[in-house]
């Protein structure tokens, strides 16, 4: 009776731990991005303007291991041009992911 009962306790006390392993995981804070306009591009830096109410400009500093894309397909840096709408990740630090999207046509 007794190892019958000390299996079940190694039992409960495995499923805690597993359960509370879950809620740290899923507990874990959102990235923050930074969103705006393509200023210009210089180098390896974009200069991105965001918000509305109270525009200012970020400098992006970006690596070698910085994924880009512009409307869904693989580009570079030197892609992204003036007036691209962008998603910056993270919003600090080297961006790892810049998505942009080119103006539309006739737009600015």
């Amino acid at each position: 009776m007794t190892c019958a009962r000390l299996l079940a306790a190694l039992g409960a006390l495995g499923l805690v731990l597993s359960a509370a392993y879950a809620v740290e995981a899923d507990t874990k804070p959102a990235v923050k991005t930074l969103v705006g306009k393509v200023v210009k591009v210089d180098g390896e830096k974009v200069i991105v303007k965001t918000g509305d109410k109270e525009p200012k400009e970020v400098t992006v500093t970006t690596g070698a291991k910085t994924k880009v894309t512009v409307d869904g397909k693989e580009a570079k840096v030197a892609d992204l041009k003036a007036n691209m709408s962008v998603t910056v990740t993270p919003a600090e630090g080297i961006a790892e992911k810049i998505e942009a999207k080119a103006p539309a046509a006739g737009g600015g």
